[in-house]
Parts: structure tokens; C-alpha cells; sequence
């Protein structure tokens, strides 16, 4: 009895976490250059996220990197757990470590061009009651850098 009532468990388990949708990409927002610091340049910004699933969940941990332009920006992680409500937006703070070679280049552009594309990989997990698992990053769209940047 003891196996057939494991059995079932984790076949729920199982099935629950093949039901779990990856959550969807909405936008970038609230940049800020942390101290200007030519030596480690850092970048905090909200990235935000629809959640379609019926069940609240977390967020443990994520990282990756961004792409400006098709020129390399740098690597982000986001090292704090996010609570991410059932069925609603979200929104994941995230520091972004630039390419120090790549800053005066990226702020140039910024000032130059209104729109720019930005591409986003990486790897989040993310579950609920103990049952975790992983997501890809994968993003690409044009943002208005000077609306970001307000």
C-alpha cells in the first residue's frame, strides 16, 4: 500500500510539473548604472514577466547574458529568491555585470538611436512546493533606450 500511495505521488508530481508553463517575457525596465565604475561596471534593472500558470511559484535563482545591438553587454545573474504570483506579471531583479569595453561604445549608441534590439539567453529555476525545474532565457525585441533609461 505504502508503494502504490508513493507510486501516486509522484505521478502527480510528475504531471504537475509538466503542466508548469514557462513564463513569458514582457519587457525591461527601471535601469540604472550603478556607481560609475570604469573597473566593474554594473547595471541593475527590473526585468518583467507574465506568469500563466493557475499556481504561484519562486524563483530560486537565474542567469545569463544580454546582447546589445549584436555586441556583446555583459552577464547577469539574480542571486535572491522571487516570490512570482499565480497568474499575473512580475517583475525580476537582475544586476548586469557590462563588458567595460563595450560601455562607452553601448552608451554612445544610446544617445545615437532611439530603438536598439536586445537579446537575452540564459537559465532560470523555478517551481513550487519543492518540485523545481529548469527554464531557458531566450529573448529578442527592440527596446527605446531613452524610455528605459527615464
Amino acid at each position: 500500500m505504502k508503494q502504490l500511495l508513493s507510486a501516486f505521488v509522484l505521478l502527480i508530481a510528475f504531471v504537475s510539473c509538466k503542466s508548469m508553463k514557462d513564463p513569458i517575457f514582457k519587457g525591461i525596465e527601471n535601469v540604472k548604472m550603478d556607481e560609475l565604475n570604469f573597473n566593474d561596471p554594473t547595471v541593475t534593472l527590473d526585468m518583467r514577466y507574465h506568469n500563466p500558470n493557475n499556481f504561484k511559484g519562486l524563483l530560486k535563482q537565474a542567469e545569463g547574458d544580454a546582447w546589445l545591438d549584436s555586441s556583446y553587454l555583459g552577464h547577469f545573474i539574480v542571486d535572491t529568491a522571487v516570490n512570482i504570483p499565480a497568474n499575473s506579471e512580475f517583475t525580476v531583479p537582475v544586476k548586469l555585470a557590462v563588458d567595460k569595453k563595450q560601455l562607452l561604445k553601448h552608451s554612445l549608441v544610446a544617445f545615437l538611436n532611439e530603438e536598439v534590439t536586445i537579446r537575452i539567453t540564459g537559465k532560470a529555476r523555478a517551481g513550487k512546493s519543492g518540485l523545481y525545474r529548469n527554464f531557458s532565457l531566450n529573448y529578442m525585441g527592440k527596446q527605446n533606450l531613452r524610455e528605459l533609461f527615464k
